[in-house]
């Protein structure tokens, strides 16, 4: 007998074949029923929100997810787009950028004689770069040009470094970071 519905049930009431048999039954409506309460509470979150709560927060935001897109890649693109908010000034947008892709990945450079704003990522955030470049689009002034790119590892500070070098290093070529060939370069 199960102890969420039998834990109501008085001592000689329990050896009942019947009430052993509702109790199964119950013990299974109330299991649900906290697995619904559980998802429930999970979905008032992003952050915890199941894929029910994610695809209805969606619906709101009017994004789809896409047939390749993982849950968690799905969850951090409507977070993205549930939080920002026109920044007041160009420190607020670097707030904003280094709380989204973190700071070690992307590098934002304002050119104000140019009036031209370059936000570059690395490539381990390049699945937000559209939206990214969309949203931040609606942010800034629109005399101020907007270019959104991608930090591709570049062969020529790789070079000097062996394959065997890298390896026992434990990076991954995409995993490479600039700091990491500054490093390198003092050693």
């Amino acid at each position: 007998m199960s102890e969420i519905y039998s834990k109501y049930l008085p001592p000689f009431v329990k050896e009942t074949r019947e009430f052993q048999i509702l109790a199964k039954v119950e013990s299974e409506i109330l299991q649900e029923e906290r697995e619904a309460k559980q998802n429930l509470e999970n979905d008032q979150w992003i952050a915890t929100a199941t894929e029910r709560g994610l695809k209805r927060r969606g619906n709101l935001l009017n994004i789809v997810r896409e047939e390749t897109e993982n849950l968690e890649d799905f969850r951090q693109r409507i977070l993205f787009l549930w939080n920002h908010h026109k920044p007041y000034t160009y420190f607020h947008l670097l707030d904003w950028l280094e709380g989204l892709c973190e700071k070690e990945n992307v590098t934002v450079q304002m050119q104000y004689s140019l009036y031209c704003l370059h936000i570059e990522l690395r490539l381990i955030k390049k699945h937000l770069q559209e939206e990214i470049e969309k949203t931040v689009r609606k942010m800034i002034p629109a005399n101020i040009l907007l270019e959104v790119t991608l930090r591709y590892n570049l062969y020529g500070e790789l070079k000097p470094y062996t394959h065997g070098f890298m390896k026992k290093k434990n990076f991954r070529y995409i995993d490479l970071r600039q700091e990491d060939v500054r490093y390198w370069n003092k050693i």
